[in-house]
């Protein structure tokens, strides 16, 4: 039998085919999400940002802590890796090529929507509350430790 695609609620099935394929500059993706989202959303973003992702993982089916690793590579959010997870707390590392171009500020704010969408993936797969905090360190290490609340 074949799984289906963790990334099905999210696309239709021919989109995530096609863009799979595609090889695009990434600098409109970064306008989009420096740009376009501190303009709208002002001092909003973070918060917003951090809702939206909760939503999105939700959708995101995954049946242990690292399974949200594959679907952030896929959507291009960056290379995700599990430092350490216990059953009340998980530890991601995330690493992007693009960070070191971006204030500590700035990644604080828009990385909100990576925390949210490990949050919501893993508050789905362990129902229960999930919060996901980032830490960003002066050489731009960024950790998401994601705590249910039981």
């Amino acid at each position: 039998m074949k799984e289906k695609d963790q990334l099905a609620a999210l696309l239709p099935a021919q989109t995530i085919l096609y863009a799979e394929r595609m090889s695009m500059p990434y600098l409109g993706y970064h306008l989009l999400r420096e740009t376009l989202t501190n303009a709208l959303l002002g001092d909003s973003e973070s918060p917003i940002l951090y809702w939206l992702g909760k939503e999105i993982g939700r959708q995101i089916h995954i049946e242990s802590e690292a399974g949200i690793i594959h679907p952030f590579m896929r959507l291009g959010l960056g290379q995700l890796d599990l430092v350490t997870s216990s059953d009340a707390e998980t530890t991601y590392k995330l690493s992007h090529s693009i960070y070191q171009y971006q204030s500590a500020d700035r990644l604080c704010r828009t990385l909100s929507l990576e925390a949210g969408i490990i949050a919501g993936a893993l508050e789905t797969w362990r129902q229960t509350e999930v919060v996901a905090k980032l830490e960003i360190d002066t050489s731009h290490t960024i950790q998401i430790i994601a705590r249910s609340k039981k």
